[in-house]
């Protein structure tokens, strides 16, 4: 495979600017339209689909706004989206809001392709630690966690910590990690012994070396959500590390796994607006609205993401609940990473990672 080598300059101008322009409405196929119509770009899917139900349609008939959505390029991705600057992108912003996840809305305050957020005029009690940030509001956390093939291991005898899951010896059979971006990072120094709450600034050399000891015991790195699932449900796989949804999807499916959520990661995804857009006080409307605790409720009963209104908890079927990030007793388990330090370092992680799924040193000379 031939080695990433990107300069900091091409990074800014195709990856990380590209990547959040795309996602903040630059790239959109469509128009604003006769006013009153909101314009909203989320990941389409079954996010979408959760999206629809909780939050565009009651929205419309609470307020008479038409809203319209549409679906953004998935993120993270390995490849640029764009070969252009945002500089020369910045003059055709069409959306009014887009979901983001939260690394991204510190990217793109700090890049200036998202406007501030003010939520003085907004109803913020009960939202959770870390869901309000400058740039965007998270209304959903979503957990990387492990699951392990009850097949394999009964339900609570299976690995229980990340150095299990580096421990072939002790716990033999079929891994799966994450291909996309710059890998599971965190995971590797959890193994290697670093305390949860002393992860950031994140030591990436000490990391990718640990990786290096699972690398070859890794037979599948996925690269979208969909392929997760399908590994589970095929039984391609005995353990694997993903998003929780995805996971909690697979186990909907059929497959015999069971989630353990010790020593997993969370980040909060959620709206923002981009810098420019059509209408960007009826976007302060709708994410207003977002916040709500009953909207939340719903939007997590058809998607496995933990509201980030606490109160949304109480509205939840528990037999759901439990299957929920922000549950207390999964929340109590993960840690949540430092959003704002990965947008600040993102140039050199995606460099690190992509030459070392190259096969290459990730610092110093080239392959």
């Amino acid at each position: 495979m031939n080695s990433y080598r990107p300069t900091r300059r091409k990074f800014l101008r195709h990856s990380s600017l590209g990547f959040v322009a795309a996602a903040s409405g630059i790239f959109s196929t469509g128009s604003a339209g006769a006013a009153p119509t909101l314009i909203v770009a989320d990941p389409g899917g079954e996010w979408q689909e959760a999206a629809r139900a909780a939050f565009y349609a009651p929205f419309q008939a609470a307020t008479g706004t038409a809203v319209r959505f549409t679906s953004r390029p998935s993120l993270p991705l390995p490849q640029p989206l764009s070969q252009l600057d945002a500089a020369e992108l910045a003059h055709n912003v069409q959306w009014d809001v887009t979901e983001l996840p939260d690394y991204l809305m510190y990217l793109g305050g700090k890049t200036g392709l998202l406007q501030p957020i003010d939520t003085s005029g907004m109803d913020t009690a009960g939202m959770l630690e870390g869901a309000l940030t400058p740039y965007g509001v998270g209304i959903g956390a979503r957990a990387t966690i492990m699951a392990y093939s009850t097949r394999k291991w009964p339900a609570g005898q299976g690995p229980k910590s990340w150095a299990d899951f580096w421990d072939v010896a002790r716990f033999p059979g079929r891994r799966a990690m994450s291909g996309i971006g710059y890998g599971p990072l965190e995971f590797a120094l959890l193994a290697d012994g670093v305390p949860a709450d002393e992860l950031y600034p994140l030591d990436i050399e000490r990391a990718l070396l640990k990786l290096s000891e699972i690398k070859p015991h890794v037979e599948v790195w996925w690269t979208s959500g969909a392929q997760q699932e399908q590994l589970m449900r095929d039984g391609a796989v005995d353990l694997i590390q993903g998003r929780n949804d995805r996971l909690e999807g697979g186990v909907a499916g059929g497959a015999p796994f069971h989630l353990e959520w010790n020593q997993g990661l969370y980040q909060w995804e959620g709206w923002a607006v981009p810098k420019g857009a059509p209408d960007a006080a009826e976007a302060a409307k709708f994410i207003a609205f977002a916040m709500r605790a009953k909207q939340q409720a719903i939007f997590a009963e058809h998607i496995a993401y933990g509201p980030a209104n606490g109160g949304a908890l109480a509205l939840i079927p528990t037999e759901k609940q439990v299957t929920l990030p922000t549950y207390p007793p999964n929340l109590k388990q993960l840690t949540r990473t430092n959003a704002e330090w990965l947008a600040a370092n993102l140039y050199a992680l995606t460099v690190a990672w992509a030459r070392w799924v190259a096969g290459c040193r990730w610092a110093g000379a080239a392959c």
